[in-house]
């Protein structure tokens, strides 16, 4: 199976050079004097350009997202960034839109951005700090804040979806690492989901998407995958993902503490949250895991990014049941 790079998800095949003139023509930026595309991530195709005044990052939708898609992304960017939440800010093109259709190149719909001076953590090869994670946290407080129930979008590597995940890929899965799955699954399967508080979640506060920027600032990239989903999802992604440190190891509970002990002050847990959150966080660090299975075996992104998770998840699955025996 060929390697798939990020332009292969955008409906248009060929020079991207016009389409970058037209949308800097469109938000009115100027002539841009480069570009080049963003090599990670799985879910559209970012771009970054280079104008002889400034720097923007211009997000292409991929062609598996149709116009209801966008505009329900286009809405969550804007409510998000007009309830405070450190994001890129938003470039509205001559038509007062945050969103453009260049029609020109099969519809292509894309939004643009300030490109943020600055690097994400799996660029910076390490969790956050003490500071560090305050801000995060508050951030996550931030947009679990958000009243705003947008329509359902499914994902994949949603933990609610690990079943789903699990009987796609399972058979992808090595013998050794397939026992530590179902019992996680099982563990998930006693978890009362629906009845959870549930809120507006990002889902997907992950290395890749948490950026610390040269003014100090954190920034929240990538609302993809946000969704009405159980509160505690937010806090299982950012315990699994981002908090864990292969190089000091520490066990999924110590990491929960660390995030609650903020957490808690901005919005206390409810009972049923503070009993749920170890075996729904557990079910985050196994998609991690089966997530990249899918996209090495599956979807054919066999990639150092996919490694990455996998080698992610299945080490953070390993060091979690040893810590228990």
């Amino acid at each position: 199976m060929d390697k798939k790079t990020p332009t292969d998800r955008l409906n248009y095949s060929g020079d991207l050079s016009p389409v970058v003139d037209r949308l800097c023509a469109a938000y009115e930026i100027g002539e841009p004097t480069n570009f080049s595309v963003i090599e990670t991530g799985y879910e559209d195709c970012n771009v970054i350009i280079q104008t002889l005044d400034d720097k923007f990052v211009a997000k292409i939708f991929s062609k598996v997202r149709g116009a209801e898609d966008i505009t329900r992304y286009a809405t969550i960017l804007e409510k998000a960034v007009g309830a405070g939440v450190n994001h890129p800010p938003l470039i509205k093109n001559g038509t007062g839109n945050v969103f453009y259709t260049d029609n020109r190149a099969n519809e292509i719909s894309l939004v643009l951005m300030k490109f943020i001076e600055g690097k994400t953590f799996i660029e910076l090869d390490r969790v956050p700090n003490a500071e560090e994670r305050r801000m995060v946290i508050e951030q996550a407080a931030k947009i679990n804040g958000l009243d705003y129930q947008p329509p359902y979008l499914s994902d994949s590597w949603a933990i609610p979806n690990i079943k789903i995940m699990f009987e796609r890929v399972k058979n992808f899965i090595q013998s050794e690492d397939l026992s530590l799955v179902e019992r996680i699954i099982a563990l998930y399967s006693k978890i009362p989901v629906d009845t959870l508080p549930h809120c507006f979640v990002h889902g997907d506060f992950t290395k890749t998407n948490i950026l610390k920027g040269d003014d100090g600032k954190i920034y929240i990239l990538d609302f993809s995958v946000a969704n009405w989903y159980p509160r505690i999802q937010e806090i299982a992604v950012i315990v699994a993902n981002l908090l864990y440190d292969k190089n000091r190891p520490s066990t999924l509970k110590d990491r929960i503490a660390l995030v609650l002990s903020e957490y808690n002050k901005l919005k206390p847990l409810a009972a049923a949250e503070r009993q749920y959150i170890y075996p729904y966080a557990l079910a985050g660090v196994a998609m991690e895991f089966l997530g990249a299975h899918q996209e090495k075996y599956i979807n054919g992104n066999d990639t150092e990014e996919t490694d990455f998770w996998l080698n992610l998840g299945r080490d953070g699955l390993k060091k979690e049941f040893a810590a228990k025996k």
